[in-house]
């Protein structure tokens, strides 16, 4: 009997271990708390675009998978966002705008902390960006948002 007891507790110990560890498997980040904690106004606190600042009065509305840029807070264009948190890449089609630019795609990269938010866009629209940087000649626009409003 004892050698029972022993063997199922082992099992049991087993089993505790593989959920605390997840036995080896990797969990995806979940998009849509990424796109819930996306949610609302955004405020541009800086934007450099290939080593340059850019001002401007501009904000992010964001609701549900799209998203409006407000330049003087009027709209002016207004996008889809994807998400995909497991690796923070942000895909971006703008409908209106023309081929040649970018084709009206953007591949991005995002970090979003409580009420701060950083998006760093390849604007070749071609691959998504390795760092958070957007220096001389990178081809990169990095943007820091701060939430307004849920």
């Amino acid at each position: 009997m004892r050698r029972l007891e022993l063997a199922l507790l082992s099992c049991l110990l087993a089993l505790f271990d593989c959920s605390l560890a997840g036995c080896g498997t990797t969990h995806a980040g979940d998009s849509s708390n990424d796109t819930a904690k996306w949610q609302g106004t955004w405020k541009l606190i800086s934007c450099v675009a290939n080593g340059e600042s850019q001002p401007g009065d501009v904000e992010w509305v964001v609701d549900g998978d799209r998203y409006t840029v407000c330049l003087n807070r009027k709209p002016a264009e207004s996008s889809t966002i994807t998400l995909d948190a497991s690796q923070k890449h942000v895909d971006i089609f703008h409908h209106d705008t023309p081929q040649g630019t970018f084709g009206g795609k953007l591949k991005g990269i995002y970090e979003i902390k409580g009420d701060s938010l950083k998006v760093c866009y390849d604007l070749t629209g071609e691959r998504y960006p390795k760092s958070f940087e957007a220096g001389p000649g990178s081809r990169q626009v990095l943007y820091q948002m701060q939430r307004e409003r849920r």
